[in-house]
């Protein structure tokens, strides 16, 4: 079986003692699809660096994070335009909403989002997009101004989440959907289209039972691929091949 993390954090600093180590898991573990996410300038170039040396294996996404609202300037914005606008970089993000952490600054990260989906309208690439309690202000912004995504660890119903399909975008699932009290994420998962669903780690974050409580890595991508195929009723070899699928469609911008 080959597995696809759409969504890995490999950059950063919780992976610098051992990233070879993790690399040679990813290889192990039969993973031939990686999104590396970042959310620097310099992780960003970072990324392309590495990509290089396996291409077909490695993609690079850059955005401004909403989390770093209140410190981000013109300049930031300028260069991260900069950046996606280069042919490495194959999607734009992570980028969005987040409610949970910056209460007092909505219309601030609004407009972030906005200007983010309007580059990557620009430079004509899809967008990885993180909402925690802000669905319905991630929907209505994602309707409005609609480019090719993905809805990142998504977070809402089985309802919201057809509707996101519904407007064109991809769901990714990661560690959560394995937690026993995971309802939401089992829903979602069993409910909407199997063509738009997309596997992640989201690593170091989230890690999947049963690894929850470690640092969390791509080579863990086969423990949620078999619970969403579980969850399907389908096999892991199918689940797998499906998701694989749904990948290079991201990737294409069908």
């Amino acid at each position: 079986m080959n597995y696809i993390d759409s969504h890995a954090h490999i950059m950063s600093e919780e992976f610098q003692e051992d990233f070879d180590a993790v690399i040679q898991r990813i290889h192990d573990a039969n993973i031939t699809g990686i999104m590396i996410v970042t959310t620097k300038a310099e992780e960003a170039l970072r990324a392309i660096e590495f990509a290089k040396s396996d291409p077909a294996r490695y993609k690079v996404a850059y955005g401004i994070h909403p989390e770093d609202i209140r410190t981000v300037t013109e300049a930031d914005i300028a260069r991260m335009e900069e950046i996606v606008s280069m042919d490495e970089i194959a999607a734009v993000g992570e980028i969005g909403l987040d409610y949970h952490w910056e209460k007092e600054m909505k219309e601030e990260q609004k407009e972030l989002f906005i200007r983010q989906i309007e580059i990557a309208r620009k430079v004509n690439k899809p967008i990885l997009v993180h909402s925690r309690d802000a669905i319905q202000d991630t929907y209505d912004i994602m309707k409005e101004h609609r480019v090719k995504g993905l809805m990142h660890c998504f977070p809402g119903s089985l309802e919201m989440g057809i509707e996101f399909t519904k407007l064109g975008y991809y769901i990714a699932l990661g560690g959560a959907v394995t937690f026993k009290n995971s309802r939401h994420a089992k829903e979602v998962c069993a409910g909407i289209d199997v063509t738009k669903l997309l596997s992640e780690t989201d690593c170091p974050y989230m890690a999947p039972v049963p690894m929850r409580g470690k640092r969390n890595e791509p080579s863990y991508i086969p423990y949620i691929v078999k619970v969403m195929a579980e969850v399907r009723g389908i096999s892991e070899d199918e689940m797998a091949a499906i998701i694989a699928e749904n990948y290079e469609r991201f990737l294409e911008g069908r």
